[in-house]
């Protein structure tokens, strides 16, 4: 099979050499994006410094995401001074800022609730300690026993 059909799945050098060449575009965007990151926080005030960054720049725009909309509403302050100083220092010169908010990390999920017991169980999990030789394990069904529903930690 040496003959790649269309559509068909390409041949294994052929990708690592494309997505290696893709990695190296990623890396120098990245660095491109962190260096004007760098050079802009110069025309603004130490506070907002690391709670923004440039995530693209053009002549079309400079679009930064801030964390949050508190850190939004000064850099739009500053618009005149980010544009400016983008000209300047990085030759290009964008016609508009844009200021988006960077995406929150996912929600953490809530806390499951410990699993309750019916009292039938529960007594049937102390009997079952009871007649335990094992002490641990006694132990063990004891505190399992106490999350009956309702419980008071009566044990």
């Amino acid at each position: 099979m040496s003959e790649r059909r269309a559509g068909g799945p390409g041949r294994l050098q052929g990708i690592m050499r494309r997505s290696s060449s893709d990695m190296k575009a990623i890396r120098r965007q990245t660095a491109l994006l962190e260096r004007a990151t760098r050079t802009l926080n110069g025309a603004l005030p130490g506070r907002l410094h690391g709670h923004w960054q440039v995530a693209a720049l053009s002549t079309d725009a400079l679009i930064v995401t801030a964390e949050s909309s508190a850190w939004a509403t000064p850099l739009r302050a500053y618009q005149s001074a980010l544009l400016a100083t983008a000209g300047e220092s990085l030759g290009v010169r964008p016609a508009r800022l844009q200021i988006r908010l960077a995406t929150p990390p996912p929600a953490r999920p809530p806390r499951r609730r410990s699993a309750t017991l019916s009292d039938e169980t529960a007594r049937h999990l102390e009997s079952a300690a009871r007649g335990m030789d094992d002490v641990r394990l006694a132990e063990s069904l004891r505190r399992l026993a106490s999350r009956r529903r309702g419980a008071s930690g009566d044990g």
